[in-house]
């Protein structure tokens, strides 16, 4: 079994494979639970961000760096998976790449129910006051059998804000996260990660037309999130149920929604 000196041993000569060294004056670090978060900066900018992880038994690092206009994001346990942030007409788009193929595609969108994404996935969220749109495209196949679960986490449960469209903003909204205490539990330690999830407000699916063919969404015009907005639910192109629900009470619709699509 090994003890926590050995574990940190490894840890640091894993992340010299990757090119870190955080016992470079360079780096600043602030500690954090479950860990540490170690930042450098270059010509006062943010450069490099080296989340260290240590458990019982377990050490890990994720390292997030800004280079070729993009943010590579990588795991030093796992070596087949790789996310980047990338811009688009100024529009955030994070894709996650597993041995080398793109297995899922997450793109910042406007908004706007006549006239959406073609062949997709659109989720609405409301998070850190601020409404998110963005469209989703997956090949789940390009996993085979394995489960990059860690990797997977950080995937889905770092929110970054939607409306810097900025590589240099964008990095340190990443930077400004990983140095709250709580970083690391609310990406990977499930019932506290959902406590801080984005709240839903919209998941629909469109054919080639970019028409709407099932799904569920709020029409969340009024921001006072204890007062009702309407609600629609969309089944082979066509609504089915409506209704209105504030926020809290929409939540729970969703999941029963969402519960009998997998029955």
């Amino acid at each position: 079994m090994k003890n926590s000196l050995t574990i940190i041993i490894i840890l640091m000569a894993s992340l010299f494979t990757f090119g870190q060294n955080l016992e470079s004056p360079d780096y600043k670090e602030t500690k954090i639970e479950s860990g540490s978060t170690f930042k450098k900066y270059k010509n006062g900018k943010l450069d490099s961000i080296v989340v260290a992880m240590y458990a019982v038994n377990y050490g890990n690092a994720l390292i997030f760096a800004k280079k070729n206009n993009e943010i590579r994001i990588t795991n030093a346990d796992d070596e087949n998976s790789v996310i980047k942030i990338e811009l688009k007409n100024n529009k955030q788009v994070r894709t996650f790449f597993y041995k080398d193929k793109p297995a899922i595609v997450v793109e910042s969108i406007d908004f706007d129910i006549n006239q959406l994404p073609k062949n997709t996935m659109i989720n609405r969220f409301f998070f850190d006051n601020i409404i998110q749109n963005v469209s989703i495209k997956t090949d789940y196949e390009v996993f085979g059998n394995d489960n990059p679960d860690k990797t997977f986490k950080l995937f889905y449960r770092l929110n970054i804000r939607t409306d810097l469209d900025n590589l240099d903003a964008i990095f340190e909204n990443i930077g400004a996260f990983f140095s709250e205490e709580d970083a690391l539990l609310k990406i990977f330690y499930g019932n506290y990660a959902e406590k801080f999830a984005p709240k839903i407000l919209t998941y629909l699916k469109t054919n080639d037309s970019g028409i709407i063919t099932d799904g569920i969404t709020l029409d969340y015009q009024n921001k006072n999130a204890k007062e009702p907005n309407p609600y629609n639910i969309y089944k082979n192109g066509k609504i089915i149920k409506s209704g209105k629900a504030n926020l809290a009470d929409f939540q729970k619709i969703y999941q029963d929604y969402i519960i009998k699509l997998q029955e």
